[in-house]
Parts: structure tokens; C-alpha cells; sequence
């Protein structure tokens, strides 16, 4: 299947995909010996996720091994020559200054090959166990992003903030390149902060409906402010050569739980009840399925689609190879 003639699309759409260093499928092999395959595969990017006290949520393994994600694509860098490190996305659980230099060092042992997502989380008992008050997350998210730019554009940075102050502080080695800063969240604030902030915007799992309201606020901003801004999105996906098997154990109850919550955009039907309703946060079926749906995220002008197998992290490879059979040809670069 090929995307329509008509899809006027600022190409290339990059591709990503999720490593499994989370879980029971989480190993060496699995992350740091597969990634050198998913290079050859031609996918642009790998991306992981960011947790302190992690409690899987209902549609994971409820194995609590997690792999710090920082530590996770230093040992990606050294085994990968082209795939861009991406954090989807980082919380506020490290003081800034060494996050700083926690990301100018993945930047200079990657040659420059890193987008670092971040955002406020969503569990309070994270940000209090390094100290900090969940009412205070976002404000310490916000003086993060410049404690960077601070540290990274100068030789001797200063900074008098509410939660950091340094004076005459240098930080070698610098990012080999710009490190883009994508703002995470599904709010119309989190797209208020992306547009101020960052250089682009880069939600989790969020439905169509959802996505396009933000898509239209985020862009009618970033003209205002005369800046061009990235966006990324992180669905869920099942591939299988057939799609009866891809969709077979997928739970869209337990999927679109406490929607309302999250300020979701209900689809047409006013309720999430099948599939098709969780079109842009779940892509399930057969190669064709998987190609529509990148198809509408492609006429969105998407800049780039991380596909989070985790749904399968047992079929993580035959996956892969899926996708970059079938999907990855159908959006040439």
C-alpha cells in the first residue's frame, strides 16, 4: 500500500523505534546487540523512556526492571554509527547542571547524534523522592531547559533561578551539535511551553481527534512567534503479517482507560470502542493497516514516528523486520 498521490507532505518523515530497556525482555541482546541491526534496518532513531520508581502500567510486563535511559544510549552510541539517541521523555528527577552534562557528554561520545525529549511526568512519588515538591515539577522542568541553554552557550554561564544558582561555570566538553529540545506532554499548555521553550513538541500515545487540536494551536504559535518547530509522536503498535493476529489481545478498554482525564478529544462515536477510534496513539494490523496509519500522521507533516512495540517486546525483531520491509519503503527519504 502507498501513501495517497494527493498527501502533500514536508518529507522525509524520520523513523524511530522504542528499545526494550524496560521489563522482562529487557537484556544486552535485546538493546545493545540488536542496535547496530536496527541501524542496518534503515530506521533514523532509537528512543527511550525515563523513570526513577517505575510501576508498569496495566498493558506492560509488570516486571520493574528499567535500565537508566541516559546509561542505555551511551552504550547504543558506541555500537551505532548513524541512528539519532533520542529521551522520550526525560522527568525532573536530576538536578540540572548534571543533566547538562549527562546529555553534552552522550552528544560528544555520539558525535552529536541526540534529541532529548522532557517533560514533567506523571507520578508525584518520583518527584519526591529526589526531594522536590510535585507542585513545583513544572516550574523545575522550565528552569532545567534554561540552566541548558545557559551552560551550553557559554564559557562561563551564569544562572540565578528558584532552584539553581551558579556563577562562572564552565562545562567541557560542550554537544558536538545543537541538541533539539522537545517539550513533552498532550496539554494545550504543554503546547504553549513547547513553542516558548523548546524546539518542538513530542507527545506520548494521543488520538487523532486530539492530535490535530494540538497540531493547530502548536502551529498557529510557533508562526506568531516566527519559529520553526519539531514534532514527534510515539504510538503503540502490534505488526503481524496478518491482522486478525496483530489485533487479536489488544485490551482498547484497558488502552483508552480514564480518557476523559487526560483530555482526550473523543473520536466521533463520543467514546473510544474499537480500534479505529484509537487511531494516532495505536497502530494494530497487517503491513497495510500500519502504512495508513503512518500515511495520516505523514499529511499531518509529522516530522518523525517512534513505533513503541511494547505491546510485543517477545516479537521485538520479527517486528522490526516488518516494519522495515513493508513500512519504512512505502515513505522513501
Amino acid at each position: 500500500m502507498e501513501p495517497p498521490s494527493d498527501c502533500v507532505c514536508r518529507t522525509p518523515l524520520k523513523f524511530g523505534v522504542l528499545l526494550p530497556h524496560f521489563g522482562e525482555h529487557a537484556s544486552v541482546d535485546r538493546i545493545v546487540a540488536t542496535a547496530p541491526y536496527i541501524e542496518q534496518l534503515g530506521f533514523d532513531s532509537v528512543w527511550v523512556r525515563d523513570h526513577l520508581l517505575w510501576k508498569p502500567h496495566e498493558l506492560e510486563s509488570q516486571d520493574t526492571t528499567f535500565l537508566d535511559p541516559l546509561l542505555t544510549l551511551a552504550a547504543v552510541s558506541a555500537v551505532t554509527e548513524r541512528l539519532v539517541l533520542g529521551t522520550a521523555v526525560l522527568i525532573p528527577i536530576r538536578w540540572p547542571l548534571k543533566l547538562a552534562q549527562s546529555l553534552a557528554t552522550l552528544s560528544f561520545l555520539s558525535d552529536g547524534r541526540v534529541i532529548a525529549g522532557i517533560g514533567q511526568g506523571s507520578n508525584p512519588t518520583e518527584i519526591t523522592a529526589i526531594g522536590l515538591d510535585p507542585a513545583d515539577r513544572q516550574a523545575f522542568l522550565l528552569e532545567t531547559i534554561e540552566v541548558l541553554g545557559s551552560v551550553w552557550g557559554s564559557d562561563r554561564a551564569e544562572f540565578d533561578g528558584r532552584f539553581t544558582t551558579f556563577t562562572d561555570v564552565t562545562l567541557q566538553p560542550r554537544p558536538a551539535a545543537h541538541i533539539p529540545i522537545l517539550m513533552g506532554g498532550i496539554g494545550r499548555l504543554a503546547v504553549r511551553r513547547a513553542v516558548e521553550y523548546a524546539d518542538g513538541w513530542l507527545p506520548g500515545r494521543i488520538p487523532m481527534a486530539t492530535l490535530d487540536d494540538r497540531l493547530g494551536l502548536l502551529r498557529s504559535l510557533a508562526e506568531e512567534a516566527e519559529k520553526e518547530m519539531m514534532t514527534g509522536i510515539v504510538p503503540l503498535v502490534r505488526i503481524a503479517e496478518r491482522r486478525d493476529e496483530a489485533r487479536s489481545t489488544i485490551d482498547v478498554d484497558n488502552l483508552s482507560l480514564g480518557w476523559e482525564k487526560r483530555n482526550w478529544i473523543p473520536p466521533p462515536g463520543g467514546s473510544f470502542r474499537s480500534i479505529e477510534d484509537l487511531s494516532g496513539m495505536l497502530m494494530a494490523g497487517d503491513p497495510d493497516d500500519c502504512i495508513a496509519e503512518v500515511t495520516k500522521l505523514a499529511e499531518r507533516n509529522i516530522d518523525f514516528v517512534v513505533f513503541d512495540l511494547r505491546l510485543d517486546f517477545g516479537q521485538y525483531h520479527h517486528q522490526l523486520e516488518l516494519i522495515s520491509r513493508h513500512v519504512l519503503p512505502a515513505f522513501p527519504s
